[in-house]
């Protein structure tokens, strides 16, 4: 579309037609296409047959239910967007505290370790076998009989002689034994000091002091160690 000296637009005919961004589906848009319609309609309608008002209500309510659910859906992810932002600000204060999560590796940095079995049937006899990096057995405990559930113990980095073993990476292997002396590997969890909050879209990430990146919702215990 040319403009005069002056700026002020002037149609011509033979220019080609400007493209529009919008796609026509915002509430807006909708109202003015059904009014348009609704026009052409009325414009052309059978003198002898005109449209039935009960059609045009309930078109218009149709209407006014899609324009309420745009709203309803804009409102919803405003409050969810605060409840995220929320959520962060909380989680940034269990940096440096200690959290249990599904696990069996151990970084032992010569602090206590708080580990934990999940026993889904109670045990005649539970134990507890931490590794070293040659999977050479450095410590085990025998807890005996165990009920079904959780059950906490805690590593302080000794071995077998009650020595403090060096910083680095162990493993813990669970071993339980039913009454009928059948042998099972019950899912073993261990705790590490959280050093991260992070956001990835929608989920919550907690980085662990031992590389572990995982959701807060694989959280289980926060331990006080």
């Amino acid at each position: 579309m040319p403009t005069t000296i002056n700026n002020i637009p002037v149609y011509d005919p033979s220019a080609a037609p400007v493209q529009s961004n919008n796609n026509g589906t915002s509430a807006a848009d909708l109202s003015k296409n059904f009014l348009r319609m609704l026009t052409v309609q009325l414009q052309n309608q059978d003198p002898m047959n005109p449209m039935d008002n009960a059609a045009m209500t309930s078109q218009l309510a149709a209407l006014n239910q899609v324009d309420g659910i745009n709203k309803l859906n804009t409102s919803v992810n405003a409050l969810v967007a605060q409840m995220q932002s929320a959520n962060f600000m909380n989680l940034s204060s269990s940096v440096g505290k200690t959290a249990l999560a599904e696990g069996s590796q151990i970084y032992y940095s010569g602090n206590a370790v708080g580990m934990a079995a999940k026993l889904d049937a109670p045990a005649d006899s539970l134990k507890a076998v931490i590794r070293d990096g040659n999977g050479q057995i450095v410590n085990q405990f025998d807890f005996g009989p165990t009920p079904a559930g959780m059950s906490d113990f805690i590593w302080d980095g000794g071995n077998d002689a009650g020595k403090q073993v060096a910083s680095g990476v162990y493993t813990l292997e669970l071993i339980s034994k039913d009454a009928q002396g059948k042998t099972s590997s019950p899912k073993a969890y261990v705790g590490a000091m959280v050093a991260s909050i992070g956001q990835e879209g929608s989920d919550m990430k907690v980085g662990l002091s031992d590389g572990r990146n995982i959701l807060t919702t694989d959280i289980v215990k926060w331990l006080a160690i």
